[in-house]
């Protein structure tokens, strides 16, 4: 069975097919790949080829996004480069397809999750993020979720140009973790409070 993370306003799933459409809808928008890792259409026949190398990979995971409300996919995260050795990964896939989802308690949910994952169940002492250097927006939230600019040894070299884009490696420990893990539960805190302050849906 795959991995099924569930919050109160929202879960997260292991990729499987019945998603890809939502994912190669989004993948292709053209507002969300400038600054994807993905110089070429994405189609069914490329999707279901990556899926068959993915399932094999231990190293690597995606995830959906879904809010219960309606039972809707609203987006990705996940990690690469996992090595339980050195307790580290890569993470990201971070995407929001469904835009009425931006902002949302489902959201920040589903990046709660996704973190608390990481730390406390794959157990990982480091993740590091790569970000377009002119992606100053990314490079800003990544800092206010614990992240900051590797100030040593370059952890993933080959990621600092990819698909003719410069990146900037980031870092986060588990210092960063608690930061973010704080940031965030504030954050829910604040949905659930103006959520039940109006009787309704916050996203």
């Amino acid at each position: 069975m795959g991995i099924y993370l569930e919050g109160t306003f929202t879960y997260l799933v292991d990729v499987e097919e019945k998603y890809f459409p939502y994912v190669i809808e989004w993948r292709n928008n053209p507002e969300n790949n400038r600054f994807l890792n993905q110089p070429f259409l994405l189609t069914m026949e490329k999707q279901r080829a990556w899926y068959e190398k993915y399932r094999a990979d231990d190293t690597q995971g995606l995830l959906m996004m879904i809010a219960k409300d309606g039972d809707i996919p609203f987006g990705t995260n996940g990690w690469t480069d996992y090595d339980p050795y050195e307790k580290h990964c890569i993470s990201g896939r971070i995407l929001v397809g469904d835009y009425r989802y931006r902002g949302s308690v489902e959201l920040v949910e589903g990046m709660l999750l996704h973190l608390r994952y990481l730390y406390e169940t794959l157990g990982v002492e480091r993740d590091y993020s790569h970000v377009v250097v002119e992606n100053k927006k990314s490079q800003s939230h990544n800092k206010r979720l614990g992240f900051r600019k590797s100030d040593g040894e370059i952890k993933f070299p080959h990621e600092l140009f990819v698909n003719g884009m410069h990146q900037v490696e980031m870092v986060r420990d588990r210092v960063g973790y608690r930061r973010a893990e704080a940031y965030l539960s504030s954050l829910l805190d604040v949905f659930i409070r103006e959520k039940e302050s109006m009787g309704g849906r916050s996203s």
